[in-house]
């Protein structure tokens, strides 16, 4: 019942932004992060690292599958780009459609698929819902998990290089 009123919801703002004027991507997308700064929906690194370690939160990743085998955050799940929302319920609700976890961190590189993404969430009952760009995560050192092996990249399989930082870490 909550998708199909997601659905519903999720049409409905997608007429309403082509029935107006066309407002590019990253105008919507920078809007919306900003907005998010503002209200406080923004994950510090704390806040992701807390959510990791919580049974009331979601780290969910909406990037690529490619994106996410390059560099991923340890304990986050991937709900990627193509029906994220349908993806993202079987993490959160149980049989009967209750939340089991009712707060989310939407991850993406830059944070602004995660804005936009973050919307349709909202939309969804999550209670809490921020946003986070991994890049952020990177560039402080905190380590990142991969699915490439030493040899071509086979889904992760073969040699794993498992957790990594980034380069400038390391000096």
């Amino acid at each position: 019942m909550k998708l199909k009123n997601l659905l519903l919801a999720t049409t409905l703002v997608t007429t309403s932004l082509i029935a107006n004027e066309f407002v590019g991507y990253n105008e919507i997308a920078s809007k919306l992060i900003k907005e998010n700064k503002k209200a406080g929906n923004y994950a510090s690194i704390e806040d992701v690292k807390k959510a990791l370690d919580s049974k009331d939160w979601i780290v969910a990743d909406v990037r690529t599958q490619l994106e996410w085998a390059s560099a991923r955050i340890k304990g986050s799940v991937r709900v990627g780009r193509q029906a994220p929302e349908k993806a993202l319920a079987n993490f959160a609700l149980d049989d009967d459609d209750n939340f089991v976890k009712q707060n989310l961190i939407v991850v993406c590189n830059t944070a602004k698929r995660a804005s936009i993404e973050a919307e349709t969430f909202k939309l969804m009952g999550f209670k809490t819902v921020k946003i986070f760009d991994i890049y952020s995560w990177i560039d402080t050192c905190n380590p990142v998990t991969t699915g490439y092996s030493s040899k071509k990249y086979k889904a992760g399989t073969k040699n794993k290089f498992g957790q990594m930082k980034a380069e400038h870490c390391y000096k």
